[in-house]
C-alpha cells in the first residue's frame, strides 16, 4: 500500500501530465488556426490573389471601367479591363499574381469606349485606387501599390467633369 507522500507524489505527477497535454493541444490548436488564418489572405500556391472594391462618384448614367495596370502597359493597354453598366453594382474583382499594381477607373460620357482627354486633363470623371493630383501625366509609381495578399476593400474615387 502506498503511504500518503506516495498518494500525494503521484496524483502531482498525474496533475502535471494533465497540464501539459492542456498546453501542448492548445499551443497546436492556436498554430492550426493562425497558419489556417494565413493561408486565407495569402496568395495561393499559384501567387494568385484577389483585388476587389467599388467605384464611388459620377452621376450613374453611364458605363464605368475599370482598368488593371501593370508597369510595362501603364496608361497605354491596360491588363484587363472590366465595364460596370448603369444602375449596376459598382463593384469589380480580378484575379491577379502578387506584385505591384495600378487600378483606375472613369466614367464613359460619351459611350465611345475611351476616356476622353483635354489640355488640363480627363474630360470625363475619373480616378486612381491611389489618388493623383499633379498637373502632369501620373506615373505608374504614382498610383501603384503591391499587392501580396487578397484585397477586397478597394475605393476608387471618381471626380471630375
Amino acid at each position: 500500500m502506498c503511504s500518503r507522500e506516495c498518494w500525494f507524489a503521484t496524483g502531482m505527477m498525474v496533475s502535471r501530465q494533465r497540464v501539459g497535454i492542456r498546453r501542448w493541444l492548445f499551443a497546436s490548436l492556436l498554430a492550426f488556426y493562425l497558419v489556417l488564418s494565413g493561408m486565407a489572405s495569402r496568395a495561393d500556391a499559384s501567387g494568385a490573389v484577389n483585388l476587389s472594391g467599388t467605384v464611388t462618384g459620377g452621376s450613374g448614367k453611364h458605363p464605368i471601367y475599370v482598368a488593371l495596370w501593370d508597369a510595362q502597359s501603364f496608361l497605354h493597354k491596360p491588363v484587363q479591363q472590366i465595364r460596370i453598366e448603369p444602375q449596376a453594382e459598382r463593384k469589380f474583382h480580378f484575379n491577379v499574381s502578387a506584385g505591384r499594381w495600378a487600378l483606375s477607373a472613369f466614367e464613359d460620357v460619351n459611350d465611345n469606349g475611351v476616356l476622353d482627354m483635354g489640355v488640363f486633363g480627363p474630360k470625363e470623371p475619373s480616378g486612381f485606387w491611389h489618388p493623383f493630383h499633379a498637373w502632369r501625366r501620373p506615373r505608374f509609381d504614382d498610383v501603384a501599390a503591391s499587392i501580396d495578399y487578397d484585397t477586397s476593400d478597394v475605393e476608387i474615387k471618381l471626380s471630375g467633369k
